[in-house]
């Protein structure tokens, strides 16, 4: 539509001309000028003194003349651009002028003599430019990155975002440390298809801190090779056992003791999957990794419990083939196969499953650090397990948090094991597998669930789990069906849930000594979200002799703020092991973050600044509140 104080139109070219207050919209775009000449058809045209709006990314152009080049391709004379309110009350928070410029939306823009303003006051001169100008991904320079750390002095950042096509990007980056060198990377992302995706990111730097180079390489890729034959890839490697440490972004990350690279296929059969896996182990605790055990290979084939005899008994079938390869120290190989017989039965409510398991397992030892050499040895034993369990159930309406419909299951239950002694004093120890121990025992537990019941679904409002296993024939071996041995009564573990409503949530894990130590664990969460609004977190974790810390986390949004805070604490060194003070100012049209991390793993205060530009750089406006 167009309105003007005065419109001459040629039907058979389609040209119009108007004059005076010249207003122009289509399809949510909106030309305003003095003068504008423009061709219906071909889309071209001049406008003079104008301002050209396009809706989709909220492009304002604005110049003295303005040639229309065709549907989203603009040439500009003396003119801003700018994706902020140009011609509100108050002046743009950015804007980009040009003493001539060719503008195509959804592509780039080529300046000549370019400035970069914020509040109208000048910040850098370019005598020839070229950006990104998209509303959606683009190739270009993303806004710089400027840290201060105490450790590591001035850190700046600047990437490149290469749009390779619609299922491949990248991007590339240089970042300047002033007390350790350049570091270079890149991230390498690809999408060609849903059973064919994956992202590699990888960087270098010659630190002269450090003495030497150094450098890591992750990704991760996704393939189905054939009709169902799928391979996957999760690479973390690093140069040195500090990289974590020196570079990862966040605590949590550098808190990191060891980096697993799995790469391996998976093949489906009828009712079973076959897995081969390659798998390589870097343990950043210490600084050789030759001694630590790689899976050069890992197989293992299971199968679904399978019917026998009109759904009597179920058996089932699973086998474990391992080399445990190291560089240096005795290596073997590890095969193992697991036939398994289940029988269920019921009686007047009462439930019961009856169990065997016979293990079979063959080793080939490669012993380096003896002068025995090469050698075999085996192991065969079996485990019986009777378990019986009872559900209780009861249905009720509840007016507390407008709950409704609740219904209530309480299940009682006990598990006797037998597993008959065998002597593994000669076997190698790779994991808990290798040691299967002696074992007559009964296991007691006390569940409860509560659910909120609606007529299409149930919601779980709350659940809590406890048990204890007790030794018959004497004092409990180390085993992984409990917590605690060296005693008849194993340690009690339990579990509470709990879901009141929606977006508030607590967990509790805890275990404890029966022989008097009291609590040996304990692991607390407390999380409330109120969507776009503001989140809290809370945890604490006790191990006894290892940690004992606690940590906050909540944000809040307020307007065109979002801001953050996280600490965490720990008791047992008496020391705040992280802290983090974040806010997000994003106005609409731009965002600036703002943060202050002190941490104590390093030692290290940084103040971290990004600016981005709506419709320029990548990242855009998001905020920190999910």
């Amino acid at each position: 539509m167009l309105t003007a104080d005065y419109v001459l139109y040629k039907k058979g070219t389609e040209d119009v001309y108007a004059e005076g207050n010249v207003v122009f919209r289509e399809e949510g775009d909106v030309i305003t000028s003095d003068k504008m000449h423009l061709n219906l058809s071909t889309k071209t045209g001049t406008i003079e003194k104008g301002k050209v709006y396009i809706k989709d990314g909220n492009f304002s152009i604005v110049g003295s003349q303005i040639e229309k080049l065709g549907e989203n391709q603009y040439e500009i004379k003396k003119g801003q651009f700018t994706t902020c309110d140009i011609e509100g009350p108050s002046t743009p928070a950015w804007k980009f002028s040009a003493d001539d410029a060719k503008v195509t939306v959804n592509g780039y823009a080529k300046t000549k003599g370019m400035r970069f303003y914020i509040l109208d006051h000048p910040v850098f001169y370019i005598p020839a430019g070229f950006f990104p100008v998209k509303t959606d991904r683009q190739t270009g320079l993303l806004m710089p990155e400027i840290v201060t750390s105490s450790r590591d002095g001035i850190k700046f950042t600047e990437s490149f975002f290469w749009a390779i096509s619609k299922d491949k990007d990248a991007t590339l980056y240089a970042q300047y440390i002033q007390n350790r060198g350049v570091r270079v990377g890149s991230e390498f992302r690809y999408s060609l298809r849903e059973d064919l995706k994956g992202s590699w990111d990888f960087s270098i730097i010659s630190d002269r801190d450090y003495g030497g180079t150094r450098w890591e390489a992750k990704g991760k890729h996704e393939q189905v090779l054939l009709k169902d034959l799928t391979f996957k890839a999760n690479v973390d490697y690093v140069s040195d056992k500090d990289f974590v440490l020196d570079f990862a972004p966040t605590p949590l990350l550098r808190s990191e003791n060891l980096l697993k690279s799995t790469a391996y296929v998976e093949k489906p059969f009828t009712k079973s999957l076959l897995t081969v896996e390659a798998a390589y182990f870097r343990n950043l605790t210490v600084r050789d990794n030759d001694g630590t055990f790689k899976y050069l290979p890992h197989a293992t084939f299971f199968t679904e419990s399978i019917p026998v005899l009109k759904n009597r008994f179920y058996t089932d079938f699973y086998s474990d083939f391992t080399t445990f390869y190291r560089e240096r120290g005795d290596r073997f190989t590890r095969w193992g196969i697991e036939p398994r017989f289940r029988l269920p039965y019921s009686v007047k409510g009462i439930n019961f499953l009856f169990g065997a398991t016979y293990y079979q397992t063959a080793y080939m030892i490669d012993r380096v650090t003896t002068e025995t050499g090469s050698s075999t040895a085996e192991r065969h034993t079996v485990r019986l397990e009777a378990d019986s369990n009872v559900q209780l159930i009861r249905n009720y309406n509840s007016q507390l948090l407008n709950l409704g419909q609740m219904q209530s299951v309480i299940k009682p239950s006990f598990k006797y094991t037998f597993i008959p002694g065998s002597s593994y004093s000669n076997l190698p120890y790779a994991d808990p597998y290798d040691r299967i121990a002696q074992q007559n025992t009964v296991t007691y537990s006390f569940n409860h669930y509560l659910y909120a019941m609606t007529p299409r679904s149930a919601r779980e409002v709350s659940s809590f789990e406890i048990q204890q296993t007790y030794g018959l024939s004497g004092n409990l071996n180390q085993s992984t069906d409990y917590k605690g041995y060296g005693n008849r009564l194993s340690d009690v573990s339990a579990k509470l849930t709990v879901y009141p409503i929606t977006n508030l949530s607590y967990v509790n894990r805890t275990i404890w000594n029966a022989q008097g130590q009291g609590l040996t664990s304990i692991y607390n969460t407390l999380a409330y979200k109120a969507p776009k609004e503001y989140f809290l977190n809370f945890y604490h974790a006790y191990t006894r002799d290892l940690a004992n810390e606690v940590a906050f986390d909540a944000g809040k949004a307020y307007k065109l703020f979002d801001f953050r805070y996280h600490v965490r604490y720990s008791f047992s060194d008496q020391t705040w092991i992280d802290t983090l003070y974040q806010v997000v100012y994003r106005p609409g049209c731009w965002a600036l973050n703002l943060s202050l991390i002190q941490s104590k793993r390093p030692n290290d205060t940084t103040v971290r600044l990004s600016i981005d530009l709506s419709g320029i750089t990548r990242t855009g406006q998001g905020g920190i509140i999910p």
